[in-house]
């Protein structure tokens, strides 16, 4: 049997004086224990003394602890800002990144969308080819003279007009009439291909009666139309791919 559940009317101990000064007595037997002090003034001293000691050493145990509770908390407060700078280090590189893949993914749907295909600009070249045809250049049109055109002069074909086409929301090209001595048309357009794997050698096709000569050099795409039957239209694309 414990000293705190000794009967209430047996005689006190030591362990129920050091219970009660704990704090820890069962309430009747510390209502007995008081009975008891208030008969005896030496003994309530003496009880009191303990519980005097015995709050002393709790503050002394609670004053050691909280130090290490501080410091503790100082260690945590201080990982807890070290890991908010951490992240926030490690958070800038990261919206850095974003930042970039985004504007390079901006910048590769701008190009895909500039983007001309050989399709396209073949398409561009017929319809340029039928226009020609349909409202041919008198003879003795005046030649034009543009640093930009291709100088197609030496194999006889003099440029007689240029502008710039869509073929698209974003999509352009530039577009060249040549005319040769028989006052015959070449059609010239060019575009940019910033996606498009060189092909400096011209490649043929043939469309009917109209031949396209192809090829994609220095980010460009070119092709250069005229009836098959044309005087000077594969010497300009030797030319064209030469220069």
């Amino acid at each position: 049997m414990n000293p705190t559940d000794a009967p209430n009317d047996s005689p006190l101990s030591e362990a129920d004086i050091q219970a009660y000064a704990d704090g820890t007595l069962s309430p009747a037997r510390a209502a007995f224990l008081r009975d008891y002090l208030g008969r005896d003034p030496a003994e309530a001293r003496r009880v009191a003394f303990y519980g005097k000691l015995n709050e002393q050493m709790q503050r002394s145990f609670q004053t050691a602890d909280e130090p290490e509770a501080s410091a503790f908390n100082g260690r945590r407060n201080a990982g807890s800002r070290w890991g908010s700078a951490v992240r926030l280090r490690l958070r800038k590189p990261l919206r850095v990144l974003v930042a970039i893949v985004i504007a390079c993914v901006a910048v590769s749907g701008w190009f895909a969308a500039t983007e001309v295909t050989r399709q396209a600009l073949n398409n561009a070249a017929i319809m340029a080819l039928a226009e020609t045809a349909a409202a041919p250049f008198p003879a003795g049109s005046p030649t034009r003279r543009d640093p930009s055109a291709p100088n197609l002069e030496a194999i006889g074909l003099r440029l007689v007009d240029q502008r710039v086409v869509s073929l698209g929301l974003l999509q352009r090209a530039t577009e060249f009439i040549y005319l040769n001595g028989d006052n015959e048309p070449v059609v010239v357009l060019s575009t940019l291909a910033l996606l498009a794997p060189s092909q400096p050698q011209w490649s043929a096709r043939r469309i009917g009666d109209v031949r396209l000569l192809t090829w994609t050099a220095q980010r460009q795409r070119f092709v250069v139309a005229g009836n098959a039957r044309t005087h000077g239209l594969m010497r300009a694309a030797d030319v064209m791919t030469m220069q």
